[in-house]
């Protein structure tokens, strides 16, 4: 069996998977899951940490126009995800 990758690993997953990509960070796991490229329990790794990891309402305007929606930027933008990905796989560096 193989070993479950690390929160950091999995978020490489998702900038080498850009292509999956519709709307927002859960979906997009949602989508590497339906596709064999993260397992289950990867999936609710990633889920608990994107959660856990909500940014700050300060962050963007993107992000303080959706803070208490259910997306923590504009549907479907990209850019600012690929930004938080970036961040955390730096911070989980340390």
């Amino acid at each position: 069996m193989e070993k479950d990758r690390s929160t950091k690993e999995l978020l490489q997953v998702m900038l080498d998977n850009k292509p999956f990509f519709m709307s927002g960070l859960c979906s997009w796991v949602d989508k590497l899951e339906c596709n064999f490229i993260v397992n289950s329990h990867e999936r609710r790794v990633l889920s608990i940490y994107i959660r856990d990891n909500k940014p700050s309402k300060w962050s963007s305007i993107d992000a303080y126009k959706n803070y208490y929606s259910p997306h923590y930027w504009s549907v479907g933008n990209i850019k600012l995800r690929l930004k938080w990905i970036k961040k955390h796989i730096k911070k989980l560096s340390k």
